[in-house]
């Protein structure tokens, strides 16, 4: 087991061999663009619609198809992680396909949420979480940890004992799951619209603390008994015990390596019950040192973490688009100017995890064939200024068409 001062150090190192625009991939700016309500593929002629599909590399998702099938009918639940990083984080792309995949099928729940915005960083948009007690927060990529860092890359540690958590939801939710460090969480009461609503408590198999409300609302003030060990990384909501539930789970500047140096990430995933967990990573070691070997051992202790603690989850792998990285130019006479050019990089990592993938008989989408030139998604406003991150139409555009792969192979 890494000490928290080992974890801080290999972190620092990871630090200093994957510096390149490090500041820019963790405090990303998503432009607001006017996001259509809809998407109309025919309006981006270079996105590759012929490689929208799943390769699965000789696994079998028959069972998985008949989970979600099995979920879809209202007679069992079909979890979903979403696992990333920027990309992820915001959730512009994991909401849609939250709506999509529960279009098809039953609504389970909204799924983790964590306290992004407490702890200094860009949060989605659809809830709000805040805190009566002063705190201390950290998160995955700013070493070293002020505190136990949980698996959804997020932690937060009350300074006093009782507190009031607040919480604004995007739906009425009827249980509130809370995935903490420490000794379980208790409740003592909860309050909405100025007035108590009666609920019960138990701790899980998991030791987690699992409150269910007798009146559904969208918005709670949960006052909680909590002590100095505890570290809170997430709020699990859930609508009903039958249906699909994507959990999106993404951190500004992840890479495969930055969630295997969470200690206890594969048996804290597992909470989770996944059925099936989606890795869209590989973006952010195109702007390192990492090389392909070191890459693919990446890759491996993550997926072995999973699978240990989660073995009936199947994987799919995610690689990267086509990215534009800054360079830096000087003329003759003249001072250096910033230019941005190709990422060669980054087609050098989504091949070496396309390959990990087919070696390993693990389902692979090949975002980086299916998304085209970087130049041309510029060019049809689904690039950001910065070169690395989609505008809000580009997440929403990719989160439908990973949609139309997945329900392909699902159904």
């Amino acid at each position: 087991m890494l000490t928290a001062a080992l974890l801080a150090c290999i972190c620092n190192i990871a630090w200093a061999e994957d510096d390149e625009q490090l500041e820019e991939r963790i405090k990303p700016h998503f432009f607001a663009d006017s996001a259509p309500a809809s998407i109309d593929y025919k309006a981006y002629p270079s996105v590759k619609l012929a490689n929208n599909h799943i390769k699965l590399n000789g696994d079998d998702w028959k069972e998985l198809a008949e989970k979600y099938a099995s979920a879809s009918r209202g007679e069992s639940r079909f979890s979903v992680v979403y696992l990333g990083d920027s990309h992820i984080q915001a959730d512009f792309g994991g909401s849609v396909l939250r709506r999509c995949l529960t279009d098809k099928g039953r609504y389970a729940g909204r799924g983790i949420i964590a306290p992004f915005k407490l702890a200094g960083t860009n949060q989605p948009t659809d809830y709000d979480i805040s805190l009566s007690s002063p705190y201390i927060a950290s998160s995955l990529l700013r070493t070293p940890w002020s505190t136990e860092m949980t698996f959804t890359g997020i932690a937060l540690q009350p300074s006093t004992d009782d507190f009031v958590l607040n919480l604004r939801l995007p739906a009425p939710t009827k249980k509130l799951r809370f995935h903490t460090r420490g000794n379980p969480l208790t409740i003592n009461d909860i309050v909405m619209d100025s007035l108590k609503v009666p609920f019960s408590t138990h701790i899980d198999d998991f030791g987690l603390t699992v409150a269910e409300v007798g009146q559904t609302s969208d918005h709670y003030n949960v006052h909680i008994t909590g002590n100095s060990s505890t570290v809170i990384g997430g709020i699990e909501l859930i609508s009903d015990s039958t249906g699909t539930v994507v959990h999106s789970i993404g951190n500004n500047g992840a890479t495969y390596s930055s969630y295997s140096l969470i200690d206890h990430f594969g048996s804290e995933l597992a909470a989770l019950n996944a059925d099936l967990v989606i890795i869209a990573l590989g973006t952010n070691e195109a702007f390192g040192r990492t090389t392909t070997e070191e890459l693919r051992a990446n890759i491996n202790n993550l997926i072995e973490s999973i699978k240990l603690y989660s073995p009936q989850a199947k994987i799919l792998l995610v690689g990267p688009t086509e990215c534009y990285r800054r360079s830096y130019v000087r003329k003759k006479g003249r001072r250096r100017s910033r230019t941005q050019v190709i990422n060669q990089k980054a087609a050098t990592m989504a091949r070496a995890i396309r390959l990990y993938a087919e070696e390993n008989k693990i389902a692979y989408y090949n975002h980086y064939a299916i998304a085209g030139r970087a130049s041309a998604m510029r060019s049809a406003h689904l690039m950001s200024k910065d070169g690395v991150h989609f505008t809000r139409t580009g997440y929403i555009l990719w989160g439908n068409l990973l949609a139309d792969a997945l329900l392909e192979q699902l159904q």
